[in-house]
């Protein structure tokens, strides 16, 4: 029996409709039907007032049905991968800061901006991967948008590439 066929007919047994349990529950008559054809999935607070509200245990109505399990630790990993996307691009934003403003800093050694560039692009794999999991997790995997990121991700490599050879170019014929 899955969630939404236990929902249904422990609210039928109670002989409630969707609206009653919606009011009971705090939710909407839509979420109620939503879980019951399992469109989507309650949350954990819901689940417990649903719990209370159709004298079940938790384990009665996780267990049954452990796609809801499925779900929540996908939304649990999606909003971890959210988080883990903000660092890479921070540290993007102040590299590209650095290297930008080198002028006003005084001049950077070569080897400094190069280090910058390729830190810079190190960074880039990790900010894309965070965002690409992003986007598989909340199923709004497009080929074409997979296509745009890896084309962004080969145009940074070669505007990184460009500005080191055009650095160096200069001391080559010296």
């Amino acid at each position: 029996m899955t969630i939404g066929e236990i929902l249904k007919a422990k609210r039928k047994a109670l002989l409630m409709t969707q609206e009653q349990v919606a009011e009971q529950i705090f939710v909407s008559q839509k979420s109620i039907s939503n879980w019951e054809t399992q469109k989507t999935y309650p949350d954990i607070d819901s689940l417990i007032r649903l719990a209370h509200l159709y004298q079940l245990s938790l384990d009665q109505i996780l267990l049954e049905d452990s796609d809801i399990v499925k779900n929540i630790k996908k939304q649990s990993e999606l909003k971890t991968m959210q988080k883990l996307a903000i660092p890479p691009m921070i540290t993007n934003i102040g590299l590209t800061l650095l290297a930008a403003t080198q002028h006003w800093w005084g001049p950077a050694s070569i080897q400094a901006l190069i280090i910058i560039l390729i830190s810079m692009f190190a960074n880039f794999i990790p900010m894309f991967y965070f965002r690409i999991k992003v986007d598989e997790l909340a199923n709004q995997v497009d080929k074409k948008k997979l296509a745009n990121w890896l084309l962004v991700l080969y145009i940074v490599a070669v505007i990184i590439i460009a500005v080191v050879i055009l650095h160096f170019l200069p001391n080559l014929f010296k």
